[in-house]
Protein backbone atom coordinates (compact mmCIF):
# COMPACT_ATOMS: atom_id res chain seq x y z
CA UNK A 1 0.00 0.00 0.00
CA UNK A 2 1.20 3.52 -1.03
CA UNK A 3 0.35 7.16 -0.29
CA UNK A 4 1.17 10.04 -2.18
CA UNK A 5 3.48 12.49 0.44
CA UNK A 6 4.87 15.77 -0.97
CA UNK A 7 7.52 16.87 -0.43
CA UNK A 8 10.20 19.77 0.11
CA UNK A 9 13.03 19.39 -2.89
CA UNK A 10 16.15 21.59 -3.57
CA UNK A 11 16.92 21.60 -7.08
CA UNK A 12 19.35 23.25 -9.82
CA UNK A 13 18.09 23.96 -13.49
CA UNK A 14 20.19 24.55 -16.27
CA UNK A 15 20.30 26.71 -19.14
CA UNK A 16 18.36 24.06 -21.04
CA UNK A 17 15.78 23.79 -18.56
CA UNK A 18 17.01 20.35 -17.56
CA UNK A 19 15.74 19.88 -13.76
CA UNK A 20 18.12 17.68 -11.57
CA UNK A 21 16.94 17.25 -8.05
CA UNK A 22 19.96 17.61 -5.01
CA UNK A 23 18.26 16.58 -1.97
CA UNK A 24 14.77 16.16 -0.54
CA UNK A 25 13.00 16.39 3.03
CA UNK A 26 10.78 13.12 4.22
CA UNK A 27 9.32 13.12 7.65
CA UNK A 28 11.05 16.20 8.36
CA UNK A 29 15.01 14.43 7.66
CA UNK A 30 16.91 15.60 5.03
CA UNK A 31 18.25 13.05 2.04
CA UNK A 32 21.03 13.70 -0.48
CA UNK A 33 20.68 12.51 -3.88
CA UNK A 34 23.84 10.67 -4.67
CA UNK A 35 22.47 9.99 -8.36
CA UNK A 36 19.57 10.72 -10.61
CA UNK A 37 19.61 7.80 -12.69
CA UNK A 38 17.03 8.55 -14.74
CA UNK A 39 14.41 10.92 -16.01
CA UNK A 40 11.18 11.33 -17.87
CA UNK A 41 7.74 11.59 -18.18
CA UNK A 42 5.58 9.08 -16.69
CA UNK A 43 2.42 8.22 -14.37
CA UNK A 44 2.23 7.49 -10.72
CA UNK A 45 0.82 3.78 -10.65
CA UNK A 46 0.26 3.65 -6.82
CA UNK A 47 -0.91 6.78 -6.37
CA UNK A 48 -2.75 8.53 -8.68
CA UNK A 49 -1.00 11.11 -10.71
CA UNK A 50 1.46 12.02 -13.19
CA UNK A 51 4.58 14.62 -14.08
CA UNK A 52 8.23 13.54 -14.38
CA UNK A 53 9.72 10.73 -12.82
CA UNK A 54 13.11 10.78 -11.68
CA UNK A 55 14.75 7.38 -10.49
CA UNK A 56 17.00 8.42 -7.48
CA UNK A 57 19.55 6.47 -5.69
CA UNK A 58 19.61 7.79 -2.02
CA UNK A 59 22.06 5.57 -0.47
CA UNK A 60 21.90 1.83 -1.40
CA UNK A 61 18.15 2.12 -2.31
CA UNK A 62 16.90 3.48 -5.40
CA UNK A 63 13.19 5.01 -5.75
CA UNK A 64 11.13 7.29 -7.66
CA UNK A 65 10.24 10.93 -7.32
CA UNK A 66 7.62 12.91 -9.01
CA UNK A 67 7.04 16.43 -10.30
CA UNK A 68 3.82 17.36 -10.91
CA UNK A 69 2.19 19.11 -13.61
CA UNK A 70 1.49 22.03 -10.38
CA UNK A 71 5.25 22.27 -10.22
CA UNK A 72 4.89 19.86 -6.43
CA UNK A 73 7.37 17.33 -5.89
CA UNK A 74 6.01 14.21 -4.26
CA UNK A 75 6.99 10.34 -3.84
CA UNK A 76 4.91 7.45 -3.36
CA UNK A 77 5.43 6.64 0.82
CA UNK A 78 5.00 2.94 1.56
CA UNK A 79 2.50 2.21 4.27
CA UNK A 80 2.93 -1.05 6.23
CA UNK A 81 -0.43 -3.42 6.46
CA UNK A 82 -2.95 -1.80 8.40
CA UNK A 83 -4.05 -4.05 11.22
CA UNK A 84 -7.96 -5.05 11.71
CA UNK A 85 -9.28 -5.45 15.04
CA UNK A 86 -12.47 -4.49 17.41
CA UNK A 87 -13.32 -1.31 17.28
CA UNK A 88 -11.21 -0.12 14.27
CA UNK A 89 -8.01 -0.22 12.20
CA UNK A 90 -4.75 -0.40 13.98
CA UNK A 91 -2.04 1.57 11.80
CA UNK A 92 1.38 0.21 11.87
CA UNK A 93 4.49 2.82 11.44
CA UNK A 94 5.16 3.93 7.32
CA UNK A 95 8.35 3.55 6.21
CA UNK A 96 10.52 4.96 3.60
CA UNK A 97 9.80 6.24 0.52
Amino acid sequence: MAKKTFVQVGHETNPQGIIRPLWLIFQEMRFVIDQVMDAGPAVAMNVGGHGQRFTVRIGHWKTYLFLDDFNRWFVEEKVAHEICRVGGLVHAMPYYF
